[in-house]
């Protein structure tokens, strides 16, 4: 069976993303598989996209490279506006991820806004998420650093840590090996290469590197790129006049607004070409 796929980029973030209403495709799970794999990893996030004809809810299935699901995908909203504009000539959809709506609308290529929800902090117990009515800062000690880890846990449709501590790259390693180990690949990892902005009011601009739950290290991820400005207006609460912040990754920038409690993720997306799978 050939199936036709469309190789996106959002800064960075790799997509191959299947229409599977154009294709008229229902997809079975040995099949999502044997793509992954004919892919060779050269994605970071499958996307399955299904509508039915003058709908505004597109429907979507995520996979990461390993196979694995994810639940939300800031950047991949972008690539489907983008894919949906492009072909369909849509300005505005609905995308329904595991039955959670994100509205997404298009301005131009730089311009994508994917609205990205309302975060909520967890605790995890072993290994059982605990829900809580605040943003809370957890740590642990993981040998060989000799310093605590302070971190928060932040959901945005997937499940984000937070690191709050300037590290080396060494140890950035062996903070994403203690975490998946011990939380089976759970969570996306966020550092931030400037903690310290985090509790300065006068603060716009974070520099992180994020490691994604069954993708590994990327250039660019949305929803990691969100989930710290949440804690940024978390922690500062209402005492923000201007509340777009600036994230910058390997891949590029992002901005992020708070409006009416809901978190707005904007920046670019790219098609790179088109393509055939033969599985």
């Amino acid at each position: 069976m050939s199936i036709a796929f469309t190789k996106m980029n959002s800064q960075g973030n790799d997509f191959i993303l299947i229409d599977l209403a154009k294709e008229k495709l229902k997809l079975s799970d040995n099949v999502i598989n044997k793509i992954i794999q004919k892919s060779d990893n050269e994605f970071d996030q499958l996307l399955l996209i299904d509508f039915e004809n003058n709908s505004e809810t597109i429907f979507c299935q995520i996979f990461n490279c390993d196979g694995s699901k994810a639940f939300q995908c800031g950047n991949g909203l972008r690539a489907i506006m983008l894919y949906m504009n492009t072909n369909y000539s849509y300005s505005k959809i609905d995308v329904s991820i595991e039955k959670k709506k994100y509205s997404v609308y298009i301005d131009n290529i730089n311009g994508i806004t994917a609205s990205m929800g309302i975060p909520r902090s967890f605790e995890l117990i072993d290994k059982n998420v605990r829900y809580l009515d605040s943003f809370v800062k957890h740590n642990v000690l993981i040998d060989p650093i000799k310093q605590p880890i302070d971190f928060y846990l932040i959901e945005l449709g997937n499940k984000h840590c937070i690191i709050v501590k300037k590290c080396t790259k060494d140890e950035k390693n062996i903070i994403t090996s203690y975490f998946d180990k011990n939380y089976d690949n759970l969570l996306n990892i966020e550092f931030i290469d400037n903690p310290v902005d985090l509790f300065n009011l006068d603060s716009r601009h974070f520099i992180i590197n994020v490691y994604e739950a069954g993708a590994g290290w990327t250039k660019s991820c949305g929803s990691g790129a969100t989930a710290v400005a949440s804690l940024f207006y978390a922690i500062h609460e209402d005492q923000l006049s201007d509340k777009l912040i600036y994230i910058q990754q390997d891949g590029g920038e992002l901005k992020v607004n708070k409006i009416n409690g809901s978190l707005l993720l904007t920046g670019p997306s790219t098609i790179e070409y088109e393509g055939v799978i033969d599985v």
